[in-house]
């Protein structure tokens, strides 16, 4: 039952884009603001350098679209058309779905509940040039606010690692369907862009080998990306609602909104001291070497 709850409290916090900051003042106190508040996502922010420019796919209706174009991975440079990762693509534009399709995007993972797409409908899911399939990456598909518990992880990093053990037939469902797609650009994406889509970012680059900063700073920098997306969503609204009742929730889910380094930092290191990488990761929940080896051909690291 715990661990029932906990996905239920992870499901909620990472559905949200960012949380908004009247919301997040709602929930703090005047001591709680001057002691050890937890780290919001402004104070995390991480700004983007020259070379991350290459990799932004402008637009209009998605937040934080970006290729791995040019991460030096173990044997040379990660191609452009290997993924694009971003967050909810329930406000795509006719323009946005013709510019993806023109970036060679064949495939959409979406990594949100049933109830997120209820929600906010992919929309490349009924575009019939994009093949489509839906795994929640922490395994619950309905969010019912009213057993929300008070009880978080420490940390969005130690949700991270706990996600290693508790999803791994999802994680397995996921990178063995993109071993399948031998052709085009795979897209994934989970809502607000960060965290499940962060950390299946952060195991294909390091299965290609790129250094543990490169995937540090490609994962911090989501924050800045995401300063513009919308927080109108019907379960921000809930979620607000619940905070105003519950202040404690909101205390906790306020270190929860961002993309500090540490995050990242905590799941590679988790990562390699329990798996030896994420090869090893994959190959532990059972993704075969051959498939490991598509990977590998995608991310432009075969050899």
């Amino acid at each position: 039952m715990h661990l029932r709850r906990t996905h239920l409290a992870l499901a909620v916090a990472l559905s949200l884009p960012m949380l908004a900051g009247a919301g997040l003042a709602l929930a703090r106190s005047p001591v709680t603001d001057t002691a050890a508040a937890p780290t919001t996502a402004a104070s995390a922010n991480v700004q983007p350098v020259a070379a991350d420019a290459q990799r932004v796919i402008p637009l209009q209706g998605a937040w934080n679209t970006r290729t791995f174009a040019g991460l030096q991975g173990s044997h040379g440079p990660i191609p452009a058309s290997a993924f694009v990762r971003t967050s909810d693509l329930g406000r795509l534009t006719a323009a946005d779905r013709d510019a993806l399709a023109a970036a060679g995007v064949t495939l959409d993972i979406d990594l949100r509940t049933a109830d997120e797409q209820a929600q906010s409908p992919d929309l490349l899911a009924s575009d019939a040039r994009f093949a489509y399939q839906r795994t929640s990456l922490i395994g619950t598909e309905k969010m019912d606010l009213q057993k929300m518990m008070t009880t978080f992880p420490d940390s969005l990093g130690a949700a991270y690692v706990q996600w290693l053990d508790h999803s791994q037939p999802q994680f397995k469902q996921v990178f063995q369907r993109i071993a399948a797609e031998r052709d085009g650009t795979v897209l994934f994406h989970c809502t607000a862009g960060k965290d499940r889509t962060g950390i299946i970012a952060g195991l294909l680059l390091d299965l290609a080998g790129v250094s543990r900063a490169d995937i540090v700073h490609n994962y911090a920098i989501s924050a800045h990306y995401l300063e513009g997306q919308p927080k109108d969503s019907a379960m921000n609204a809930q979620i607000m609602e619940l905070i105003k009742q519950n202040p404690e929730i909101g205390r906790k889910m306020a270190g929860m909104s961002g993309t500090a380094p540490e995050n990242m930092a905590m799941f590679l290191a988790a990562l390699h001291a329990q798996y030896g990488g994420a090869e090893g990761y994959l190959k532990s929940i059972g993704v075969s070497e051959a498939e490991i080896d598509q990977l590998k051909v995608r991310l432009g690291q075969a050899g």
